[in-house]
């Protein structure tokens, strides 16, 4: 296998060497989008994509210095009472009210300030940026797998094209073999038999054209969806698929280890936990409040001796709470936290070795289907030449009609089998760009 080097899309109508060209069809439109172009219609489109950012908004909202703040909180209250009062003095002497009211005002504007709580603070705002990071990471992760999905959909419109444009140039061959044919039966140098059978071998090459056609507009579909666009927008793919250099596994071992965002998500979930660890010890803590604030209270009583009374000024303060005893839920809740931490310390060594059992997956599939281009490039070019020497050979009446059509369809079948092979080595590198943590920096050098 030849390494650091780039395979070439062959066209399907010719396998002479050229490159793809789909700027021959007829009534195609002008516009193209380039793979990079539809890669940012998608991220900017995407509703998936949109979901994540707000989520990841909200998470960077958190991130602020509410836990080291204090809080302050303004009161207003208004009562009345009303109440028969009677009263009667060492004298003897009663006194009587009907319909007492009593009227209670109070105002107050009160601050607290935790000045200590074993640190918990601290850690929950360590907590809150870490969960920002995770959020991050989600949007790169959605990120990546949207350029995956974009490109894979983006070659696959390049392949069924290309197939539509083999299957064109199949049909004409098939046209041009049934005017032969009817010639030859006309002149009486052909039987009616080869003449219908070359009839029902232009139909099936009709109907097969007519299918392929289907084919690429679903692959259209497909991608518009993945872009938000007019679901039958069509026609503006005109490119050649680039395979890169050779990827080697090791290299590809070390940056998965260190970039692959699944596994630094799996990091993200071991720091949360640790921290939550540390929450879970800080409520052994004391904590200490520092209170302030300002009182303004009035009560105005006819029926009591004194008939008014007002207090009003400011207060301050400090308060301190120990935990003695809470029905043991605060061990409880640390036993827990340091299980989540050990079960995150498994879960990233077990999402470690399925990554990497994946990346040994995918490289050994990428290296075979590498081969298979190779393999199946070389074969469209003997079936097209053997179709070339076929067709020469069926109109100079040495070929049999039957016999020139499996010519023709082995060369469609080459054809099928060089561009699948190429596709698929496309996706296989793709694959192995997303799992190492590549796909992103790929697109901005240009690489894809």
């Amino acid at each position: 296998m030849m390494r650091n080097r780039y395979y070439k899309f062959l066209s399907v109508a010719c396998f002479s060497g050229l490159l793809i060209s789909l700027f021959s069809m007829e009534g195609v439109a002008q516009r193209r989008l380039s793979l990079s172009d539809c890669i940012a219609r998608a991220l900017e489109s995407n509703y998936s994509v949109k979901i994540i950012r707000n989520e990841m908004s909200m998470a960077r909202n958190n991130v602020n210095y509410s836990p080291f703040l204090p809080t302050i909180e303004a009161s207003a209250e208004q009562s009345q009472q009303r109440n028969n009062v009677k009263t009667e003095d060492a004298a003897g002497v009663e006194n009587k009210v009907t319909g007492n009211a009593v009227n209670n005002y109070s105002v107050g504007v009160g601050l607290n300030w935790r000045l200590f709580d074993g640190l918990e603070m601290f850690t929950t705002h360590e907590r809150y940026k870490e969960l920002q990071a995770l959020g991050e990471l989600s949007l790169q992760q959605a990120i990546e797998n949207l350029i995956v999905e974009v490109s894979s959909s983006y070659y696959n419109v390049l392949i069924q094209q290309n197939l539509l444009e083999a299957n064109y140039h199949s049909l004409k061959i098939s046209e041009e073999r049934y005017e032969d044919a009817k010639l030859r039966y006309e002149l009486q140098v052909l039987s009616r038999l080869e003449m219908r059978q070359a009839k029902l071998d232009l139909n099936a090459d009709s109907s097969t054209y007519v299918r392929q056609k289907e084919t690429l507009k679903s692959a259209y579909i497909t991608l518009n969806r993945l872009m938000n666009a007019d679901l039958q927008d069509v026609d503006y793919v005109r490119d050649t698929i680039l395979l890169g250099p050779f990827l080697e596994l090791a290299a590809l071992e070390k940056q998965t280890l260190e970039f692959n965002t699944a596994l630094l998500m799996a990091r993200k979930d071991r720091t949360i936990s640790a921290l939550d660890l540390k929450n879970a010890k800080a409520v052994f803590f004391p904590t200490l409040d520092f209170n302030t604030g300002y009182n303004y209270n009035r009560t105005k009583n006819p029926a009591s001796a004194s008939r008014l009374n007002r207090t009003n000024g400011f207060y301050w303060g400090f308060s301190l709470n120990v935990p003695i005893f809470n029905r043991l839920q605060s061990r409880t809740d640390m036993k827990n936290a340091r299980l989540e931490l050990e079960n995150t310390e498994l879960t990233y060594q077990d999402v470690e070795k399925e990554t990497l059992g994946d990346l040994a997956q995918l490289f050994n599939t990428y290296e075979n289907n590498l081969l298979m281009v190779d393999f199946e490039a070389e074969s469209a070019v003997v079936a097209e030449d053997n179709l070339d020497a076929a067709l020469e050979r069926y109109k100079l009446g040495t070929l049999s009609g039957i016999e020139f059509r499996e010519y023709q369809d082995s060369y469609m079948e080459a054809v099928n089998r060089q561009l699948t092979a190429l596709y698929n080595a496309k996706v296989s590198e793709l694959s192995l760009l997303l799992i190492s943590g590549n796909i992103r920096a790929s697109m901005e050098t240009g690489e894809e």
